[in-house]
């Protein structure tokens, strides 16, 4: 057994290293909302929009939506515009304490964005979050997304969203 490693332990260790590499691209790839969450479509929606330039005091507002709304379509296609990538180090990244990073924050114009799915059950099927610059996914325990140009994306996202929410109320009123 000696003699095969060290006779073939530079090739299996660079084949290993290209294995590893090639999972790494593989796992980062783009996805959109379906590939990353699963491909089960949701037949509820509920959108919670927290506009920041009302900060400290908060204030936000609730979309509850469901399949064949027109607007519910329009969420679905405003994410599914959206390319996630995962961080292939996430594995990693998990048992670290988060937190650590620091975001430059615009009150004026930020949003933070809670997306919740659910089945035709009402189980959760997916949850997506964005805040400030950055978006996660999971419950519990949320992992980081990376999106190009995240802000500017969550930004127009965040106001889409608040104004038909805002339309949606004063509909109920």
């Amino acid at each position: 057994m000696k003699a095969f490693w060290k006779q073939h332990g530079k090739s299996l260790r660079s084949g290993l290293l290209v294995l590893l590499v090639l999972c790494a691209v593989w796992y980062a790839r783009p996805l959109d909302i379906y590939g990353l969450m699963g491909s089960e479509s949701p037949e509820y929606l509920v959108v919670t929009i927290w506009p920041q330039s009302n900060f400290p005091k908060p204030v936000h507002s609730e979309l509850s939506l469901t399949a064949g709304e027109p607007e519910m379509d329009a969420a679905l296609a405003r994410l599914e515009e959206l390319r996630f990538h995962r961080n292939p180090l996430e594995v990693v990244l998990q048992f670290l304490p988060q937190g650590i990073r620091a975001t430059e924050v615009d009150p004026e114009n930020d949003y933070q964005i809670d997306f919740y799915a659910y089945d035709q059950h009402r189980q959760p099927l997916w949850m997506l979050r964005f805040h400030i610059n950055g978006w996660w996914r999971g419950f519990g325990r949320e992992r980081p997304l990376y999106v190009s140009h995240s802000q500017e994306r969550g930004r127009e996202l965040g106001a889409w969203l608040w104004e038909i929410s805002q339309q949606k109320n004063t509909k109920r009123n």
